[in-house]
């Protein structure tokens, strides 16, 4: 008696699954009845696999001025974890790049906003005839804001504006994103651009 009372819940059960279905597929408007496309999973990395691939890092490559990165599902995602140590740090401008930074761990000084102070160093002369270029100054920024951070906080560095760690307090580890080929906002001068030569 009591395996039928089971078969015939689970029928009354399944039957009004059904008939839920067939009146939600009758009340839908026309093109509602599709989905989008299989899609894989979203790209993750545990804490755990970014710790070790952090500590995988070449110290001399972490004690550098552009401190050492892992790539966040590479291929997938445009975004790196970096880790830096005390030391100089090099001042830098993306022109065209928008730059999320999400502090993880550590504490710093980040000065934002300015203008390098020059010279840029070798490889990254400007103007550049390369719209996207990268701007870097070994010494530093000129009026900038300095704010203190540490995790949990998040800067967004709009295109062309000058960022520097000009202090760290040991180790600071961020979530860096940067979403290339964007315009400044409005009101903000483009970067200069030198015209290429022939």
């Amino acid at each position: 008696m009591r395996y039928l009372t089971a078969v015939c819940t689970l029928s009354m059960a399944a039957l009004a699954g059904v008939g839920l279905t067939l009146l939600a597929q009758s009340a839908m408007k026309p093109g509602h009845e599709r989905v989008p496309p299989y899609r894989e999973p979203s790209p993750y990395m545990s804490a755990a696999e970014i710790t070790v691939a952090l500590n995988g890092l070449d110290p001399k490559l972490v004690a550098s001025r552009t401190g050492g990165a892992i790539p966040f599902a590479a291929d997938k995602a445009p975004g790196v974890v970096r880790r830096r140590v005390t030391g100089p740090q090099y001042a830098i401008t993306h022109t065209r790049d928008l730059e999320y930074m999400m502090v993880t761990k550590g504490t710093a000084t980040l000065v934002t906003g300015g203008t390098l102070i020059p010279p840029t160093i070798d490889s990254d002369p400007y103007p550049n005839d390369d719209p996207s270029a990268i701007i870097r100054s070994d010494i530093g920024v000129k009026g900038g804001l300095a704010r203190r951070i540490g995790p949990g906080d998040v800067v967004v560095n709009l295109p062309g504006t000058p960022h520097w760690l000009s202090q760290i307090d040991g180790t600071i580890e961020y979530f860096e994103v940067r979403i290339p080929n964007m315009d400044p906002a409005p009101g903000i001068e483009r970067a200069e651009v030198k015209p290429k030569t022939r």
